[in-house]
């Protein structure tokens, strides 16, 4: 099987990446990845030695991908995984979420189509389509609501990729993918909240918790969630049509992960001085380390209009059609985070 994984620098692609070249199923992975955004070491792809074989990096827009191209690489499967995914930068600039969330998505869409291989397509999404829940956890059929631009750009590019299926029959599966944390996540500009915790925790630097901290999230360790993609690869187009939500299904107050990132990163082995770096692809961050000896404090500052409440996953069809459940429970999945954090920036 010969998968392309768009996307293939950022958090899901290099962890799912890393899976693929490991599995004897798979003989080859394109990556292709415009390389928009900065990283914290020179090479974000983690150490395998099977990337020296089974592994081709393709520094392009996953836009000007052609059906010609798609062909000629023999493809079997594309994961699509690139995307904009900040809420606040969406609100900012959304003509930059519609063109490359949506009108992206959209003509990847139209590009498969005039394939002559008809590689399965697996979108990666997002529980924000979700909006406020009804009810928790959230299964695949809760009614949506999004409310923010970049929950539209994703809804609209699942739901332009799914016409494939619903008018063509074309092999597509979606996967909502709730909060993915783990290593090579992004902390410049508009971080996500794990890696900023981390990143202020690490530094001795004050946490921000927005309104007063009990409204939830699930968080998916990025290690178990790749998972669920290579178990939807290996089942193949036999899962079009489908839908999935991947997550733990268990809500934790972003107050209470402030205290637990606090308690697994704060005092000894936090940094000290400027360990900003060059960053981006050229460079690393590596900038002076030390301990911090105390816990940074904690301070609740309002929220912006259009958060959610909750997100909470029921993960049940995941289970029972790809046997597929999490592994790593949430402290787990942020010491082996952090860890990593402290190591790039030691």
């Amino acid at each position: 099987m010969h998968v392309m994984v768009t996307g293939a620098a950022g958090l899901y692609g290099v962890h799912l990446v890393d899976l693929l070249v490991s599995c004897p199923e798979v003989t080859k992975v394109t990556g292709i990845d415009n390389f928009s955004r900065q990283f914290l070491t020179r090479n974000p792809f983690l150490p395998n030695p099977a990337l020296k074989t089974k592994f081709l990096m393709l520094r392009l827009d996953y836009r000007s991908l052609t059906p010609e191209m798609i062909d000629a690489a023999g493809v079997d499967a594309i994961v699509h995984l690139a995307a904009y995914v900040s809420i606040d930068e969406s609100m900012e600039d959304p003509e930059k979420y519609f063109q490359n969330n949506e009108r992206g998505s959209f003509e990847l869409a139209r590009t498969l189509l005039a394939t002559k291989s008809k590689p399965l397509l697996v979108v990666a999404s997002s529980p924000e389509v979700y909006g406020n829940p009804l009810y928790t956890p959230m299964d695949e059929d809760h009614p949506m609501y999004p409310r923010s631009f970049y929950a539209v750009s994703k809804l609209a590019a699942e739901k332009h990729c799914r016409v494939l299926y619903e008018w063509y029959k074309y092999p597509v599966v979606v996967v909502r993918n709730f909060n993915t944390f783990g290593e090579n996540q992004n902390v410049w500009g508009y971080s996500a909240v794990i890696p900023a915790f981390i990143e202020c925790t690490l530094r001795g630097e004050t946490l921000v918790v927005h309104e007063d901290g009990k409204q939830t999230r699930d968080f998916l360790y990025v290690g178990d969630a790749v998972k669920a993609y290579l178990a939807i690869l290996l089942r193949g187009k036999e899962l079009s049509g489908s839908v999935f939500n991947i997550g733990t299904g268990k809500e934790t107050p972003i107050a209470e992960l402030a205290e637990i990132i606090r308690s697994l990163a704060g005092g000894a082995g936090g940094l000290t001085g400027d360990a900003s770096g060059a960053g981006g692809p050229a460079g690393d961050a590596s900038g002076a380390s030390g301990l911090t000896g105390a816990k940074p404090d904690i301070i609740f500052k309002p929220g912006r209009p259009g958060d959610l409440q909750a997100l909470s996953a029921d993960i049940s069809r995941a289970k029972a059609t790809l046997g597929w459940s999490p592994e790593y429970d949430l402290v787990r999945g942020l010491q082996k985070t952090i860890d990593w954090y402290r190591r790039v920036w030691s």
